[in-house]
């Protein structure tokens, strides 16, 4: 997940923000079977204002309202590089928080129709990661929630810190580099997957181990 810690003000942990558009409550990107561009309107480049110093060198990003996987590219051409794993990239364009009233206006606040050619002021390098599968891995038995085993627990969902521990099955093949549980409300990485971006000497990210 993204690293907030160079984020001074504690009340906003987003890097950006997106310039919103109408139906954007229900582009989450996170299930595998919908296309949001072609079967719920999502525009077919994503647009955000944020600090572009501040997100510099950065390979992982906070995105607000809705917390998509906004990777770099040179994120995405590492995870490629671990392994095989269905995706589908929606390219980005982050401009600079000094031209906001230009490129965003109105309540609801939308995209105006200023064009921004000054390469200066915006940020081409992020692609919004959807992934096309999902991995049933989750053992329901022996994963526990307050000491409860996950499927008597009476959970539909789990978050990152609820289950303790957490027991995933490898699936045939093996784990995908990154991945979605259906019951876990975070994406996964293996610990192959840590490494290479480490190795990478990408930014921005912080690991958290699962119990």
């Amino acid at each position: 997940m993204s690293d907030a810690s160079h984020i001074e003000d504690d009340a906003d942990i987003h890097d950006v923000k997106l310039i919103e558009f109408d139906g954007f409550e229900d582009v989450t990107f996170f299930e595998p079977g919908i296309d949001y561009q072609r079967q719920q309107g999502a525009p077919e480049v994503m647009e955000f204002v944020g600090n572009l110093e501040r997100i510099a060198g950065r390979d992982h990003l906070h995105s607000a309202p809705l917390m998509w996987l906004l990777l770099s590219r040179r994120m995405v051409r590492v995870l490629e590089a671990v392994g095989p794993f269905r995706h589908r990239l929606i390219p980005t364009v982050i401009y600079s928080e000094r031209i906001r009233h230009l490129v965003s206006k109105g309540y609801p606040r939308r995209r105006t129709w200023h064009s921004v050619t000054d390469a200066s002021l915006k940020n081409e390098d992020f692609v919004i990661l959807q992934l096309l599968e999902r991995t049933d891995c989750l053992d329901r038995e022996r994963t526990l929630v307050k000491g409860v085993p996950f499927h008597q627990c009476g959970e539909e969902f789990l978050g990152q810190e609820e289950a303790e521990p957490l027991v995933l099955r490898p699936p045939p093949g093996g784990f995908p580099p990154v991945f979605s549980v259906p019951e876990l409300v975070f994406y996964c990485y293996t610990e192959e997957t840590r490494q290479a971006c480490e190795q990478a000497g990408l930014k921005g990210l912080w690991w958290r181990p699962q119990p």
